[in-house]
């Protein structure tokens, strides 16, 4: 969070959080309604939360790569496969050329 949002301990304070100011926080925080409204939505997607949480806790030069990627391929389908050693691999795919396995 951003130094000008609401930063007040629970525990440490007496004061009770309204939640109204909590929901005032979080709207500051996303900037604008349809963007908190597109992180709601995104958040009631079958098993995005453990994926978030698997990206945060990836090394920060390893999730600045990963972002760039997706950055970089934004418009582009993803596909994720996993090797005989277990390790997933994420490849763009390319919608232009022909899929002889269909």
């Amino acid at each position: 969070m951003s130094s000008s949002s609401l930063q007040v301990d629970p525990i440490a304070d007496d004061t009770p959080l309204h939640p109204l100011d909590i929901v005032r926080d979080i709207l500051r925080e996303a900037e604008s309604l349809p963007r908190l409204m597109e992180v709601h939505y995104l958040a009631q997607e079958p098993g995005l939360i453990e994926i978030m949480r698997g990206l945060i806790a990836l090394p920060d030069d390893e999730r600045f790569r990963l972002q760039h990627y997706l950055a970089c391929r934004r418009s582009r389908r993803l596909h994720v496969r996993e090797t005989q050693n277990g390790a997933l691999i994420i490849e763009g795919v390319d919608e232009t050329r022909r899929d002889d396995g269909a």
